[in-house]
């Protein structure tokens, strides 16, 4: 089991559980989940063995970390700076994927390469998803995923026409239907960033 850690960020404490050594990869949850989420998966350990430094976070609110009044975006930057990690190959399913998404238009000299799971809300960020274009990006979404419609993957496509989409699973939290298909196809994309 993975050892629980803890980092300030504005006076709350924030839980992230973390190993291996490598590139920063960095986990962000969807809302009915947390930093464990992808240990239970075996994702982080698919990750570790494959050179990665993992790091699964509690965002504020959530698992065993505290709130705090920041936007997403800003938080998954200063979580970065306190580990000071950057730059980052980051993950975000379904709200994750949101702020995934938010925080590397808002920030993405501070990106290496993203994963977006089911990602919801794609079309706030339309305006800036430009600045995306190019950067290394694998989508995956259930094959029946009835929260993420379509339009969400078929827009970052758009913008970024060099993303890699795989459909895995049924849900919308795939990895949960098929860990071992979710964690191979993650695999095989790290190591095209080696």
């Amino acid at each position: 089991m993975l050892e629980d850690k803890f980092v300030n960020i504005n006076d709350a404490k924030i839980h992230y559980i973390e190993d291996g050594k490598g590139l920063p990869f960095i986990f962000c949850h969807g809302a009915r989940f947390n930093a464990r989420t992808y240990e239970e998966t075996e994702t982080i350990q698919a990750v570790v063995d494959s050179g990665f430094h993992a790091i699964s976070l509690d965002f504020p609110g959530y698992g065993k970390s505290e709130n705090l009044s920041i936007d997403m975006y800003t938080f998954i930057s200063s979580f970065i700076d306190a580990l000071k990690l950057e730059p980052v190959v980051i993950l975000g399913a379904s709200m994750g994927g949101e702020a995934v998404t938010g925080f590397a238009t808002k920030y993405p000299d501070k990106v290496k390469a993203m994963i977006l799971v089911g990602a919801v809300g794609i079309s706030d960020f339309e305006p800036d998803l430009s600045k995306l274009e190019g950067k290394p990006m694998l989508l995956i979404w259930g094959k029946n995923d009835a929260i993420s419609v379509p339009g969400n993957y078929e827009m970052l496509m758009r913008y970024n026409p060099s993303a890699e989409f795989s459909n895995i699973g049924r849900q919308h939290a795939c990895y949960l239907d098929d860990s071992k298909g979710f964690n191979d196809r993650i695999v095989e994309f790290l190591h095209k960033l080696i």
